[in-house]
């Protein structure tokens, strides 16, 4: 599997020597990355602060890629508006284009704020955003989408149907761009907020044809004193040597397409139609009656700005559901179940859910509740047998303590994760979520012994909780944003199971026919300490 480590950050604006000395330590501890590719404004108000990268006194730690100025009092501070390298280790890609990695990653970016205009040094017109598309696509009749796809200007209504501090006014062209390319990632700047979305199903051109989904991850200020998300990781295969039942993996928080459907059609290549605020040849063929419906529909939800709602026939862990992967499946207690994790960190990685369709440890059912903590095969106040105390004992015999974490953020059922760590780990745990908190300007708190959840998280409260082995309990609670995989991260990274590469599910898919196998070795094993039997 040929996979790239690429981190992303936001706006930078001069601020070297935090973003690199930053870049470095995420690079030792789970590391190396590839590249480093910067969207926003680069520089500050002038070119400042790269004299010691310039003249060797400190260096870049990866190769570093950025995009071009947003303002024309920034054009002097690039030598070739073209593409240069600004210093070593960093380089300007250039106006626009699509940038192969040696793995095969295809990059594609557009630099500038959109222009009405015509051309200039810190400007794009529909041309570039044409001649990028034309790059990826034309004449390659197996082109199903790039891999990333980095701009410092927002697309127009990418914020659609979310919840977002900005709803900036964007551009149309990256919006036509962004599904003409069809990117897994697409990612910008210049608003100084950490916003990620919840993926988008791309538009088919056929519209029979099952496509893959878009992650838009907007990113903060390098530094910024509201401490907002402003670096990304991603670990990622090119989409040329994926799978597609890979490609074509939905997640549980998909949505629709925030854009219009008129943006598969092609661009005129002469005088654009913008009092219809679209750039293409009004005359092609399609279906007004229905693009009119989505649109009325769009605006219904932007002004909504709801989640969307989920019920036991659509979610993929109610039991009852016809989308639930019934072979990953354990065992089946009453109102809870044990499962295989999908794309676990380890092959005994397991999830504790509920039968029906509930959200949240802090939000259950006084019954639900009671045979995830206290279910018994008789009478619980004489025999406390749990689905926790029944995987601790099972792990005991390895050798191994479990890890349990729970995310009520961008989930709609209660998932408890349980991974199990070896024995002489168990002390180590403490200190390394401690430490990715910090290092993710996370508050984690250490709850006081029998706290409930309920007391200290009401519903529809986003948070993370986490226990440990030793019995200590924390917890974070979500205010603006959080790293969706960052309960796997801590436990993936170097100091613990030292696997940084499967800190996404994504990343560790395996074939059905395995995951069965999987399951029913576990199934086998864990048999004598299966209460439900």
């Amino acid at each position: 599997m040929n996979k790239s480590k690429v981190l992303v950050c936001g706006d930078v604006e001069g601020k070297f020597k935090t973003l690199f000395s930053r870049v470095e330590n995420i690079n030792k501890k789970n590391g190396p990355f590839d590249m480093l590719l910067c969207v926003g404004n680069f520089f500050g108000t002038n070119g400042s602060g790269l004299e010691q990268y310039k003249n060797g006194i400190l260096t870049v730690p990866v190769p570093t890629y950025i995009l071009g100025p947003n303002s024309p009092n920034l054009v002097d501070l690039y030598s070739d508006i073209n593409g240069c390298e600004i210093c070593p280790n960093i380089n300007y890609l250039g106006k626009r284009g699509v940038y192969t990695g040696t793995s095969g990653l295809k990059i594609a970016y557009v630099s500038g704020v959109e222009s009405e205009s015509g051309k200039s040094d810190y400007t794009f017109t529909n041309s570039d955003v044409e001649s990028v598309r034309n790059i990826c696509s034309k004449g390659n009749h197996k082109f199903q989408g790039v891999d990333i796809l980095i701009t410092s200007l927002w697309p127009k209504d990418i914020t659609n149907g979310q919840k977002c501090q900005v709803h900036p006014e964007g551009s149309w062209l990256l919006s036509w761009l962004a599904v003409q390319v069809k990117p897994r990632y697409h990612f910008t700047g210049l608003q100084n907020v950490y916003f990620e979305r919840s993926p988008y199903r791309n538009f088919s051109a056929t519209g029979d044809t099952a496509e893959h989904s878009t992650r838009f991850i907007a990113l903060a200020k390098v530094g910024n004193p509201d401490k907002q998300k402003w670096l990304y990781a991603v670990n990622i295969e090119p989409i040329d040597q994926m799978k597609t039942s890979e490609l074509y993996q939905a997640t549980t928080d998909l949505t629709e397409c925030p854009y219009s459907n008129r943006m598969l059609l092609p661009m005129t290549s002469g005088k654009q139609e913008r009092s219809a605020q679209f750039f293409y040849d009004m005359n092609s063929p399609v279906d007004g009656e229905n693009d009119r419906k989505r649109r009325r529909k769009d605006d219904h939800q932007h002004r909504r700005k709801q989640p969307p709602n989920f019920d036991q026939e659509s979610c993929w862990f109610c039991l009852a559901s016809a989308a639930v992967e019934k072979h990953l499946v354990i065992s089946i207690g009453t109102e809870a179940y044990l499962a295989l994790a999908k794309g676990g960190i380890v092959p005994d990685h397991v999830l504790i859910l509920p039968v029906g369709h509930h959200q949240s440890l802090s939000d259950l059912p006084e019954q639900v509740e009671e045979e995830i903590n206290k279910y018994p095969k008789h009478d619980y106040k004489k025999n406390r047998k749990t689905y926790c105390s029944a995987l601790k004992k099972f792990f005991k015999k390895q050798r191994k303590v479990p890890v349990y974490f729970e995310r009520n953020y961008k989930t709609s059922h209660l998932q408890i994760q349980v991974v199990p760590v070896p024995y002489e780990l168990a002390s180590r745990l403490k200190q390394a979520f401690q430490d990715s908190a910090e290092e993710d300007d996370m508050q984690l708190d250490e709850l006081p012994p029998h706290t409930k959840l309920s007391q200290i998280a009401p519903p529809r409260t986003p948070y993370f909780y986490v226990e440990l082995p030793s019995g200590e309990k924390f917890f974070h609670r979500v205010r603006k944003s959080f790293p969706l995989q960052f309960g796997r991260e801590v436990l993936a990274s170097e100091n613990i199971l030292d696997m940084p590469d499967r800190a996404d599910w994504k990343d560790c898919s395996i074939t059905k026919e395995e995951e069965a196998k999987l399951a029913k070795h576990f199934r086998s094993e864990f048999q004598p300490y299966d209460f439900t039997l």
